[in-house]
């Protein structure tokens, strides 16, 4: 699937990225860098598929070695420095392009620049797998007396950021630097903590020249008044968003002359699109160098970006949820609040019928509260008066009880023979009469009336005369 992959590089000799070099490199073909005579010639020249110059219409004709090696001794005339000679661009070519769609596009890329040199190649790894561009674009413009070096008020200058006691701080060109210093102003360093000092509040702070982030102090380059680096970003922001045109124009030609789904690719930022997904990296070539790590941090960044949708998908189902059930329950307070103002306001049809035979089921249900009380009262009352007849009950047994313990220890008392056999018969009457007047009470009185254990039987015993 189409990707979207851009990245732009400066190309000058000061930091050894010479323009003869890259050219050798990206086009396959041995150069000679004519300001050190070096023979530029780089291994993997399998990989270019093809590659060729895109020159202004006035331009004359020219070979590559030529065009770069001009450009080269037109910035060393121009002073030398930091001066960009060209920039490097490379970029991936949808894969659902066959060798003649990507062709087109590159050629569109280097449309952009119709006032400059363009030097292009194109990439893949062998398979078919990473098709690529690699375009070399002149800092100058090329006419037809070669290329035009650009005024003093044109180039670029360097600024210093100052500072002096009190912290006052000023931007100032770096030609006036001795006249600043002069005056009590020092230049400012980026340290590895993250701030900003002067070498001054440095040393007060026990801090050296090796806890700088650079030997450089902290400067900017400035064009016309405005900030290089700024000029650079809004360069590059419309390069891509071109690209990506591009790009998506020719896969839409794409996609109608075969009937297929149309893709697209966008130039912007996961962030800049509003999307929560962490961005995959570049994975390049199959065989370079991390290359085998690259393609599986990308598998782990989209398995967890697969698994942070579906917890979106989920959460924004809860939410959609949350709010019909909130919307449903507003619904439901209007709707009473409504009911209750109307309730209200106005009576509405048959209301003082219903009223009436609420006010009936009350009386009816407060009359039928009534009698309950009533009847329990009743019912206390009776289980008082219970109570009373019960408790009288219990004393007359008792009464009676004690009488027939007297009488029968009275029968019992006997001394004789002749006198005991007919008490003890009346007495044991008493004894089953004072039982079962017992039991009576303990019933009444609520104790255990469990029948007891018989007690044995008394034998009679025979009394025998004295012996002789």
């Amino acid at each position: 699937m189409a990707i979207y992959h851009l990245n732009a590089r400066g190309c000058s000799p000061s930091t050894g990225a010479g323009a003869v070099r890259k050219a050798a490199y990206q086009s396959g073909q041995a150069l000679v860098e004519e300001r050190s005579g070096r023979l530029c010639d780089y291994a993997r020249k399998e990989r270019v598929t093809a590659q060729g110059l895109a020159l202004p219409a006035a331009a004359p004709p020219i070979d590559r070695g030529a065009l770069w090696n001009e450009a080269e001794r037109v910035w060393a005339e121009a002073g030398g420095g930091k001066e960009l000679v060209a920039k490097r661009f490379e970029f991936a070519l949808p894969i659902e392009l066959d060798e003649r769609g990507r062709l087109a596009c590159v050629r569109d890329f280097c449309a952009l620049f119709p006032a400059k040199a363009c030097d292009w190649a194109i990439h893949d790894d062998g398979r078919g797998g990473n098709p690529h561009a690699h375009v070399l674009v002149s800092a100058l413009d090329l006419g037809a007396d070669g290329f035009k070096p650009r005024p003093k008020s044109e180039k670029g200058r360097s600024w210093y950021l100052l500072e002096r006691e009190g912290g006052e701080r000023i931007v100032i060109p770096a030609t006036d630097w001795a006249a600043a210093k002069a005056v009590g102003w020092q230049k400012l360093y980026n340290f590895e903590d993250g701030k900003r000092r002067t070498m001054k509040q440095a040393k007060a702070e026990g801090l050296g020249t090796k806890d700088r982030v650079s030997k450089s102090p902290v400067k900017m380059h400035r064009t016309e008044g405005r900030s290089a680096r700024e000029v650079e970003k809004e360069q590059l922001v419309e390069v891509r968003a071109a690209w990506a045109s591009i790009a998506n124009r020719h896969l839409a030609a794409h996609a109608a002359a075969t009937g297929t789904a149309a893709v697209a690719i966008d130039h912007r930022s996961n962030k800049d699109r509003g999307l929560d997904e962490q961005p995959t990296v570049h994975e390049g070539g199959a065989g370079l160098i991390g290359h085998t790590d690259r393609v599986k941090l990308n598998k782990e960044i989209r398995e967890r970006n697969a698994r942070l949708c579906v917890l979106r998908s989920e959460l924004q189902n809860e939410g959609a949820a949350l709010e019909q059930l909130q919307q449903e329950i507003a619904d439901l307070e209007s709707k009473r609040r409504t009911a209750e103002h109307s309730w209200q306001s106005r009576p509405r049809k048959g209301e003082r019928q219903r009223k009436a035979a609420l006010a009936k089921r009350r009386r009816a249900a407060m009359a039928t509260a009534a009698a309950a009380t009533a009847a329990r009262k009743r019912a206390t009352a009776a289980a008082a008066d219970q109570t009373d007849t019960r408790a009288e009950l219990i004393v007359q047994l008792d009464e009676q009880i004690a009488a027939l313990d007297l009488k029968i220890r009275t029968l019992q008392g006997g001394n004789s023979a002749a006198m005991l056999s007919g008490p003890l018969r009346e007495a044991a009457a008493l004894g089953v009469e004072r039982r079962k007047l017992a039991d009576e009470r303990a019933r009444l009185a609520g104790e255990d009336t469990a029948p007891r254990r018989p007690e044995p039987p008394q034998t009679e015993q025979k009394h025998r005369g004295p012996k002789h």
